[in-house]
Protein backbone atom coordinates (compact mmCIF):
# COMPACT_ATOMS: atom_id res chain seq x y z
CA UNK A 1 0.00 0.00 0.00
CA UNK A 2 2.92 2.78 0.83
CA UNK A 3 4.36 1.36 -2.46
CA UNK A 4 1.53 2.57 -4.43
CA UNK A 5 1.21 5.86 -2.07
CA UNK A 6 4.63 6.57 -3.02
CA UNK A 7 4.40 5.76 -6.45
CA UNK A 8 1.19 7.79 -6.86
CA UNK A 9 2.88 10.99 -5.63
CA UNK A 10 5.52 10.45 -7.70
CA UNK A 11 3.60 10.61 -11.05
CA UNK A 12 1.87 13.70 -9.72
CA UNK A 13 4.85 15.39 -8.57
CA UNK A 14 6.02 14.36 -12.24
CA UNK A 15 2.66 15.73 -13.71
CA UNK A 16 2.64 19.02 -11.78
CA UNK A 17 6.41 19.17 -13.08
CA UNK A 18 5.53 19.48 -16.64
CA UNK A 19 2.32 21.98 -16.24
CA UNK A 20 3.09 25.75 -15.38
CA UNK A 21 4.15 25.91 -11.66
CA UNK A 22 1.48 27.00 -8.68
CA UNK A 23 -0.07 30.28 -8.64
CA UNK A 24 2.41 32.55 -6.73
CA UNK A 25 1.31 35.78 -8.29
CA UNK A 26 -1.59 37.83 -9.35
CA UNK A 27 -5.72 37.27 -8.43
CA UNK A 28 -4.94 33.33 -8.86
CA UNK A 29 -2.69 33.55 -5.26
CA UNK A 30 -5.43 33.13 -3.46
CA UNK A 31 -6.46 30.03 -4.73
CA UNK A 32 -5.86 26.76 -3.87
CA UNK A 33 -5.54 23.33 -5.97
CA UNK A 34 -9.42 22.02 -4.99
CA UNK A 35 -10.62 25.48 -5.98
CA UNK A 36 -10.25 24.59 -9.97
CA UNK A 37 -9.23 20.76 -9.69
CA UNK A 38 -12.42 18.75 -8.68
CA UNK A 39 -11.89 15.13 -8.79
CA UNK A 40 -10.64 13.93 -12.28
CA UNK A 41 -12.10 17.38 -13.92
CA UNK A 42 -10.82 20.68 -13.65
CA UNK A 43 -13.32 23.42 -13.51
CA UNK A 44 -14.10 26.01 -16.34
CA UNK A 45 -12.92 28.78 -16.10
CA UNK A 46 -16.38 30.69 -16.54
CA UNK A 47 -16.93 29.27 -13.06
CA UNK A 48 -15.17 32.75 -12.23
CA UNK A 49 -15.36 34.80 -15.12
CA UNK A 50 -18.44 35.41 -16.91
CA UNK A 51 -18.14 33.34 -19.80
CA UNK A 52 -19.44 36.44 -21.90
CA UNK A 53 -17.10 38.61 -20.77
CA UNK A 54 -14.42 36.62 -22.68
CA UNK A 55 -13.90 38.83 -26.15
CA UNK A 56 -11.29 36.05 -28.20
CA UNK A 57 -13.35 33.25 -29.94
CA UNK A 58 -13.38 29.52 -27.79
CA UNK A 59 -14.74 26.05 -28.57
CA UNK A 60 -13.40 26.63 -32.10
CA UNK A 61 -11.07 24.49 -34.17
CA UNK A 62 -7.89 27.23 -35.30
CA UNK A 63 -7.67 27.84 -38.90
CA UNK A 64 -3.72 27.74 -38.27
CA UNK A 65 -0.94 25.97 -37.11
CA UNK A 66 0.06 27.52 -33.42
CA UNK A 67 3.24 28.45 -31.94
CA UNK A 68 4.47 26.25 -29.40
CA UNK A 69 3.71 25.95 -26.42
CA UNK A 70 -0.19 26.92 -27.14
CA UNK A 71 -2.05 23.64 -26.37
CA UNK A 72 -5.68 22.95 -27.87
CA UNK A 73 -8.27 20.63 -25.87
CA UNK A 74 -8.33 16.85 -26.89
CA UNK A 75 -10.56 17.63 -29.80
CA UNK A 76 -8.20 20.17 -31.01
CA UNK A 77 -10.20 23.64 -30.40
CA UNK A 78 -9.17 26.61 -28.42
CA UNK A 79 -9.43 26.86 -25.15
CA UNK A 80 -9.28 29.58 -22.53
CA UNK A 81 -5.61 28.18 -21.58
CA UNK A 82 -4.51 28.23 -24.80
CA UNK A 83 -3.62 31.80 -24.41
CA UNK A 84 -3.64 32.23 -20.92
CA UNK A 85 -1.06 31.08 -18.18
CA UNK A 86 -3.08 29.57 -15.28
CA UNK A 87 -0.68 29.14 -12.91
CA UNK A 88 1.52 32.23 -12.17
CA UNK A 89 2.50 34.52 -14.65
CA UNK A 90 2.42 38.24 -14.44
CA UNK A 91 -1.01 40.05 -13.59
CA UNK A 92 -0.43 43.25 -15.09
CA UNK A 93 -0.24 40.60 -18.59
CA UNK A 94 -3.74 39.05 -17.08
CA UNK A 95 -1.44 35.73 -17.06
CA UNK A 96 -1.07 35.99 -21.14
CA UNK A 97 1.01 32.77 -22.05
CA UNK A 98 4.11 33.89 -23.45
CA UNK A 99 5.64 32.84 -26.91
CA UNK A 100 8.98 32.79 -25.39
CA UNK A 101 9.48 31.91 -21.36
CA UNK A 102 8.22 35.19 -20.33
CA UNK A 103 4.57 36.72 -20.55
CA UNK A 104 4.02 40.01 -22.23
CA UNK A 105 2.11 42.65 -21.43
CA UNK A 106 2.21 44.14 -25.11
CA UNK A 107 -1.48 42.59 -26.01
CA UNK A 108 -1.02 43.31 -29.92
CA UNK A 109 2.75 42.18 -29.83
CA UNK A 110 0.99 38.44 -28.29
CA UNK A 111 -1.56 38.47 -30.88
CA UNK A 112 0.84 39.14 -33.85
CA UNK A 113 2.51 35.97 -32.84
CA UNK A 114 -0.59 33.89 -34.00
CA UNK A 115 -2.49 36.58 -36.53
CA UNK A 116 0.38 38.05 -38.01
CA UNK A 117 1.74 41.89 -37.78
CA UNK A 118 -1.61 43.98 -38.47
CA UNK A 119 -3.38 41.26 -37.85
CA UNK A 120 -3.16 40.56 -41.28
CA UNK A 121 -3.69 36.67 -41.31
CA UNK A 122 -6.75 37.07 -39.68
CA UNK A 123 -8.16 40.75 -39.39
CA UNK A 124 -12.16 40.43 -38.17
CA UNK A 125 -12.45 43.83 -40.24
CA UNK A 126 -11.98 41.63 -43.19
CA UNK A 127 -15.08 39.62 -43.20
CA UNK A 128 -14.96 38.86 -47.16
CA UNK A 129 -12.71 36.15 -46.28
CA UNK A 130 -15.36 33.96 -44.43
CA UNK A 131 -17.93 34.84 -42.43
CA UNK A 132 -16.83 33.27 -39.41
CA UNK A 133 -14.81 36.06 -38.95
CA UNK A 134 -17.95 38.24 -38.34
CA UNK A 135 -18.39 35.90 -34.97
CA UNK A 136 -15.48 37.63 -33.46
CA UNK A 137 -17.88 40.82 -33.04
CA UNK A 138 -21.21 39.86 -33.86
CA UNK A 139 -23.56 37.45 -31.76
CA UNK A 140 -25.54 36.71 -35.36
CA UNK A 141 -24.15 36.47 -38.81
CA UNK A 142 -25.26 39.92 -40.62
CA UNK A 143 -26.99 39.14 -43.65
CA UNK A 144 -27.11 40.71 -46.51
CA UNK A 145 -29.58 38.85 -48.70
CA UNK A 146 -32.33 38.91 -46.28
CA UNK A 147 -31.27 42.14 -44.56
CA UNK A 148 -30.67 40.42 -40.97
CA UNK A 149 -28.54 42.76 -39.40
CA UNK A 150 -25.58 41.20 -36.95
CA UNK A 151 -26.25 42.02 -33.60
CA UNK A 152 -22.62 42.96 -31.25
CA UNK A 153 -21.82 39.82 -28.85
CA UNK A 154 -21.02 42.88 -26.49
CA UNK A 155 -20.65 46.48 -25.79
CA UNK A 156 -19.00 48.42 -28.60
CA UNK A 157 -16.06 50.38 -27.12
CA UNK A 158 -15.36 46.83 -25.07
CA UNK A 159 -15.24 44.81 -28.38
CA UNK A 160 -12.90 47.60 -29.83
CA UNK A 161 -11.00 47.89 -26.68
CA UNK A 162 -9.84 44.58 -26.78
CA UNK A 163 -7.51 45.39 -29.93
CA UNK A 164 -6.89 48.79 -30.33
CA UNK A 165 -7.20 49.74 -26.28
CA UNK A 166 -9.22 52.66 -26.76
CA UNK A 167 -9.89 53.24 -23.26
CA UNK A 168 -6.33 53.81 -22.08
CA UNK A 169 -5.55 56.30 -24.85
CA UNK A 170 -8.74 57.97 -23.87
CA UNK A 171 -9.69 58.35 -27.81
CA UNK A 172 -11.24 60.38 -29.11
CA UNK A 173 -11.01 62.92 -26.17
CA UNK A 174 -7.03 62.99 -26.84
CA UNK A 175 -7.79 63.90 -30.70
CA UNK A 176 -10.36 66.58 -30.46
CA UNK A 177 -12.30 67.29 -27.58
CA UNK A 178 -15.10 69.18 -29.06
CA UNK A 179 -15.94 66.14 -31.22
CA UNK A 180 -18.89 67.44 -33.90
CA UNK A 181 -20.41 64.87 -36.21
CA UNK A 182 -22.82 64.86 -39.57
CA UNK A 183 -26.29 63.58 -39.51
CA UNK A 184 -27.24 59.96 -40.19
CA UNK A 185 -23.58 58.56 -38.70
CA UNK A 186 -24.48 55.86 -36.72
CA UNK A 187 -25.44 56.62 -32.83
CA UNK A 188 -26.03 54.30 -30.13
CA UNK A 189 -29.19 53.98 -28.46
CA UNK A 190 -29.22 56.80 -26.38
CA UNK A 191 -27.66 58.96 -29.12
CA UNK A 192 -23.92 59.08 -27.82
CA UNK A 193 -21.43 58.38 -29.68
CA UNK A 194 -19.34 55.16 -29.93
CA UNK A 195 -16.56 54.05 -31.79
CA UNK A 196 -18.27 52.85 -35.10
CA UNK A 197 -19.80 56.42 -35.22
CA UNK A 198 -16.27 57.59 -37.02
CA UNK A 199 -14.74 54.37 -37.97
CA UNK A 200 -16.34 51.72 -40.33
CA UNK A 201 -15.39 48.02 -38.93
CA UNK A 202 -15.92 46.30 -41.96
CA UNK A 203 -13.17 48.35 -43.51
CA UNK A 204 -12.54 51.63 -45.94
CA UNK A 205 -10.85 52.00 -49.20
CA UNK A 206 -10.51 55.83 -49.41
CA UNK A 207 -9.35 56.70 -46.32
CA UNK A 208 -6.99 55.77 -43.28
CA UNK A 209 -7.84 53.71 -40.23
CA UNK A 210 -11.10 53.22 -41.50
CA UNK A 211 -12.32 56.20 -40.75
CA UNK A 212 -16.08 56.83 -42.57
CA UNK A 213 -15.95 58.73 -45.81
CA UNK A 214 -18.60 61.10 -44.86
CA UNK A 215 -16.99 61.63 -41.64
CA UNK A 216 -13.85 62.32 -43.39
CA UNK A 217 -15.51 64.92 -45.73
CA UNK A 218 -17.08 66.78 -42.83
CA UNK A 219 -14.29 67.12 -40.70
CA UNK A 220 -12.07 68.56 -43.87
CA UNK A 221 -15.06 70.52 -44.79
CA UNK A 222 -14.58 72.15 -41.51
CA UNK A 223 -10.63 73.20 -42.03
CA UNK A 224 -12.20 75.29 -44.70
CA UNK A 225 -9.06 76.06 -46.32
CA UNK A 226 -5.70 75.05 -46.67
CA UNK A 227 -2.98 75.76 -43.66
CA UNK A 228 -0.20 75.65 -45.63
CA UNK A 229 -0.45 79.33 -47.19
CA UNK A 230 1.45 82.58 -46.62
CA UNK A 231 -1.64 83.98 -44.40
CA UNK A 232 -2.68 85.86 -40.71
CA UNK A 233 -5.06 83.55 -41.05
CA UNK A 234 -4.21 80.14 -42.02
CA UNK A 235 -1.30 80.21 -38.84
CA UNK A 236 -3.84 78.88 -36.19
CA UNK A 237 -5.32 75.91 -38.18
CA UNK A 238 -1.74 74.09 -36.67
CA UNK A 239 -0.36 76.90 -33.94
CA UNK A 240 -2.21 78.12 -31.26
CA UNK A 241 -0.90 82.00 -31.84
CA UNK A 242 -1.11 83.33 -35.06
CA UNK A 243 1.97 85.97 -34.30
CA UNK A 244 4.53 85.07 -37.21
CA UNK A 245 7.51 86.47 -35.79
CA UNK A 246 7.32 84.03 -33.13
CA UNK A 247 6.20 80.72 -35.07
CA UNK A 248 9.29 80.82 -37.28
CA UNK A 249 10.91 78.63 -34.98
CA UNK A 250 9.94 75.20 -35.88
CA UNK A 251 7.40 73.45 -33.51
CA UNK A 252 6.28 76.31 -31.88
CA UNK A 253 2.62 76.68 -29.80
CA UNK A 254 1.46 74.16 -32.35
CA UNK A 255 -1.92 72.39 -31.50
CA UNK A 256 -2.08 68.36 -30.45
CA UNK A 257 0.30 69.53 -27.47
CA UNK A 258 2.95 69.88 -30.07
CA UNK A 259 2.40 65.96 -31.73
CA UNK A 260 3.19 66.85 -35.37
CA UNK A 261 2.03 63.47 -36.28
CA UNK A 262 -1.37 63.76 -35.07
CA UNK A 263 -1.33 67.74 -35.94
CA UNK A 264 -1.16 66.58 -39.97
CA UNK A 265 -3.43 63.19 -39.55
CA UNK A 266 -6.10 65.69 -38.27
CA UNK A 267 -6.77 67.03 -41.01
CA UNK A 268 -5.02 64.28 -43.84
CA UNK A 269 -7.83 61.80 -43.08
CA UNK A 270 -7.87 61.01 -47.08
CA UNK A 271 -4.35 60.18 -47.54
CA UNK A 272 -4.35 56.56 -48.50
CA UNK A 273 -1.19 55.57 -46.10
CA UNK A 274 1.57 57.19 -45.33
CA UNK A 275 5.41 56.85 -44.32
CA UNK A 276 5.57 55.12 -40.89
CA UNK A 277 5.86 57.53 -38.41
CA UNK A 278 6.46 57.95 -34.80
CA UNK A 279 9.48 55.38 -34.19
CA UNK A 280 12.95 55.94 -34.35
CA UNK A 281 15.18 55.43 -37.17
CA UNK A 282 17.46 51.59 -36.78
CA UNK A 283 20.61 52.26 -36.40
CA UNK A 284 21.97 51.34 -40.09
CA UNK A 285 19.34 54.38 -40.77
CA UNK A 286 20.92 56.32 -38.16
CA UNK A 287 24.52 56.02 -39.39
CA UNK A 288 23.43 56.75 -43.43
CA UNK A 289 21.49 60.11 -42.07
CA UNK A 290 24.78 61.16 -39.56
CA UNK A 291 26.88 60.52 -42.74
CA UNK A 292 24.20 62.34 -45.85
CA UNK A 293 25.27 65.71 -46.65
CA UNK A 294 21.11 66.26 -46.82
CA UNK A 295 19.71 66.75 -43.41
CA UNK A 296 16.50 65.95 -42.63
CA UNK A 297 14.70 66.43 -38.80
CA UNK A 298 13.62 64.02 -35.86
CA UNK A 299 10.86 64.03 -33.60
CA UNK A 300 12.09 65.55 -29.37
CA UNK A 301 12.70 61.57 -29.02
CA UNK A 302 14.29 61.06 -32.06
CA UNK A 303 11.49 59.91 -33.82
CA UNK A 304 10.71 59.98 -37.33
CA UNK A 305 7.48 62.62 -38.21
CA UNK A 306 5.94 63.89 -40.87
CA UNK A 307 8.09 67.19 -40.57
CA UNK A 308 10.91 64.71 -41.66
CA UNK A 309 10.18 64.64 -44.71
CA UNK A 310 7.74 67.49 -45.54
CA UNK A 311 8.71 71.60 -44.43
CA UNK A 312 5.66 74.14 -44.49
CA UNK A 313 8.72 76.49 -44.85
CA UNK A 314 7.16 78.57 -41.83
CA UNK A 315 10.86 79.63 -41.18
CA UNK A 316 11.20 81.56 -44.35
CA UNK A 317 7.83 83.44 -44.11
CA UNK A 318 6.30 82.23 -47.21
CA UNK A 319 4.37 79.41 -46.14
CA UNK A 320 4.03 76.80 -48.69
CA UNK A 321 3.61 73.03 -48.20
CA UNK A 322 7.00 70.89 -49.74
CA UNK A 323 9.17 67.39 -49.55
CA UNK A 324 12.94 68.34 -48.49
CA UNK A 325 15.27 67.70 -51.24
CA UNK A 326 12.75 67.22 -54.16
CA UNK A 327 12.61 67.99 -57.63
CA UNK A 328 8.80 68.34 -58.62
CA UNK A 329 10.01 68.98 -62.11
CA UNK A 330 12.83 65.94 -62.51
CA UNK A 331 10.90 63.85 -59.61
CA UNK A 332 14.39 62.30 -58.03
CA UNK A 333 13.66 60.75 -55.11
CA UNK A 334 17.14 61.62 -53.31
CA UNK A 335 14.68 61.51 -50.16
CA UNK A 336 14.75 58.28 -49.76
CA UNK A 337 18.56 57.41 -50.02
CA UNK A 338 19.12 59.71 -46.85
CA UNK A 339 17.61 56.87 -44.85
CA UNK A 340 17.64 54.12 -47.16
CA UNK A 341 20.18 51.88 -48.62
CA UNK A 342 19.89 52.68 -52.88
CA UNK A 343 21.64 49.60 -53.52
CA UNK A 344 19.90 47.00 -51.39
CA UNK A 345 16.54 48.33 -52.50
CA UNK A 346 17.93 47.92 -56.21
CA UNK A 347 18.65 44.52 -55.60
CA UNK A 348 15.65 43.53 -54.67
CA UNK A 349 13.23 42.97 -57.69
CA UNK A 350 9.81 42.59 -56.18
CA UNK A 351 8.75 42.12 -59.62
CA UNK A 352 8.23 38.24 -59.33
CA UNK A 353 6.48 35.78 -58.31
CA UNK A 354 7.50 35.54 -54.52
CA UNK A 355 4.95 36.30 -52.44
CA UNK A 356 7.64 37.42 -49.44
CA UNK A 357 8.39 40.39 -51.58
CA UNK A 358 4.51 41.74 -51.95
CA UNK A 359 4.99 43.63 -48.16
CA UNK A 360 7.10 46.02 -50.56
CA UNK A 361 4.34 47.52 -52.25
CA UNK A 362 1.18 45.98 -51.03
CA UNK A 363 0.01 46.39 -47.10
CA UNK A 364 0.62 42.56 -46.64
CA UNK A 365 0.90 39.56 -48.36
CA UNK A 366 -1.42 36.74 -49.92
CA UNK A 367 -2.46 33.67 -48.21
CA UNK A 368 -0.98 30.75 -49.60
CA UNK A 369 -3.29 30.56 -52.95
CA UNK A 370 -4.81 33.75 -53.27
CA UNK A 371 -3.49 36.73 -55.45
CA UNK A 372 -2.40 39.57 -54.49
CA UNK A 373 -5.46 42.11 -53.53
CA UNK A 374 -4.12 44.22 -50.98
CA UNK A 375 -4.22 47.28 -51.25
CA UNK A 376 -1.23 49.51 -51.88
CA UNK A 377 1.04 51.44 -49.25
CA UNK A 378 0.86 54.39 -50.33
CA UNK A 379 -0.32 55.98 -54.07
CA UNK A 380 1.15 54.07 -57.21
CA UNK A 381 3.64 56.87 -57.58
CA UNK A 382 4.98 57.05 -54.24
CA UNK A 383 5.53 53.42 -54.33
CA UNK A 384 7.57 53.41 -57.74
CA UNK A 385 9.16 56.30 -56.28
CA UNK A 386 10.83 53.70 -53.62
CA UNK A 387 12.99 52.42 -56.02
CA UNK A 388 12.82 54.45 -59.14
CA UNK A 389 13.79 57.75 -60.76
CA UNK A 390 10.36 58.89 -62.35
CA UNK A 391 11.62 61.39 -64.90
CA UNK A 392 9.01 62.79 -66.73
CA UNK A 393 8.16 60.30 -70.33
CA UNK A 394 7.62 59.46 -72.64
CA UNK A 395 8.97 62.21 -74.92
CA UNK A 396 9.51 64.86 -72.08
CA UNK A 397 5.96 64.99 -70.79
CA UNK A 398 4.39 64.38 -67.25
CA UNK A 399 1.54 62.06 -68.04
CA UNK A 400 1.16 61.43 -64.45
CA UNK A 401 -2.53 63.92 -64.25
CA UNK A 402 -5.52 63.77 -65.01
CA UNK A 403 -5.87 63.31 -68.98
CA UNK A 404 -7.79 66.40 -71.03
CA UNK A 405 -11.33 65.91 -71.85
CA UNK A 406 -9.42 65.41 -75.58
CA UNK A 407 -8.48 62.52 -74.28
CA UNK A 408 -9.74 59.13 -74.12
CA UNK A 409 -7.60 56.44 -72.30
CA UNK A 410 -8.36 52.71 -73.37
CA UNK A 411 -10.40 50.62 -70.72
CA UNK A 412 -7.14 47.96 -70.57
CA UNK A 413 -5.49 51.30 -69.40
CA UNK A 414 -6.18 51.58 -65.66
CA UNK A 415 -6.39 55.28 -64.16
CA UNK A 416 -5.52 55.70 -60.49
CA UNK A 417 -9.14 56.54 -58.16
CA UNK A 418 -8.80 60.11 -58.83
CA UNK A 419 -9.13 59.02 -62.75
CA UNK A 420 -5.56 60.20 -63.21
CA UNK A 421 -2.47 58.34 -65.18
CA UNK A 422 -0.98 56.32 -62.59
CA UNK A 423 2.90 54.50 -63.15
CA UNK A 424 0.48 51.54 -63.71
CA UNK A 425 -1.75 53.09 -66.41
CA UNK A 426 1.13 51.99 -68.59
CA UNK A 427 3.38 49.40 -66.71
CA UNK A 428 2.37 46.43 -65.56
CA UNK A 429 4.31 45.56 -62.25
CA UNK A 430 3.56 41.87 -61.63
CA UNK A 431 5.24 39.22 -63.28
CA UNK A 432 4.51 36.78 -65.99
CA UNK A 433 1.22 38.83 -67.00
CA UNK A 434 3.55 41.14 -69.88
CA UNK A 435 7.07 40.54 -71.32
CA UNK A 436 7.27 43.95 -73.49
CA UNK A 437 10.30 45.96 -72.67
CA UNK A 438 10.08 48.37 -69.52
CA UNK A 439 6.88 46.05 -68.33
CA UNK A 440 4.87 47.99 -70.91
CA UNK A 441 1.33 46.94 -71.18
CA UNK A 442 1.19 47.39 -74.79
CA UNK A 443 4.71 47.37 -76.75
CA UNK A 444 6.08 50.25 -78.53
CA UNK A 445 3.98 53.39 -80.42
CA UNK A 446 0.97 51.67 -80.08
CA UNK A 447 0.73 52.02 -76.59
CA UNK A 448 0.37 55.90 -77.68
CA UNK A 449 -2.59 55.11 -79.53
CA UNK A 450 -4.27 53.83 -77.03
CA UNK A 451 -4.89 57.33 -75.84
CA UNK A 452 -4.05 59.54 -78.21
CA UNK A 453 -5.48 58.32 -81.58
CA UNK A 454 -8.74 57.15 -80.89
Amino acid sequence: MRLWLALGLCLAAAVCAAEDPPPVTGSHADLVCGDCHTGPNTADCDQCHEAKANIHPVAVAPSMALPEGFALGNDGKLLCRTCHRLHGGKKEALFVRGVGPEATTDRRAFCSACHGQRLARTSPHDATRGVNRCAFCHASVPDKATGVKGTARMDIVKLCDFCHNVVAKDHPRNIDPTLSLPKGLPLLPDGSWSCVTCHNPHGTTDTTHFIRSEFARHFERGRQETTHVDSYFACKGCHTTSLASEIRAPGFALRYRGDVNMLCISCHLTDKSHHPTGLAPPPAIRERMDASPLKVPLGPKGGITCYTCHDNNCASGHQRMTVRHYDRVSLRNDLCWICHDRQEFYKTNPHVEDPNLCVRCHESRPLSGEKVSAALVASPKMVCLQCHDVKPHPAGADHLRVPSAKIHPDEALPLGKGSEVTCTTCHEAHAGQNLNPKRLRVAGSELCGRCHWR
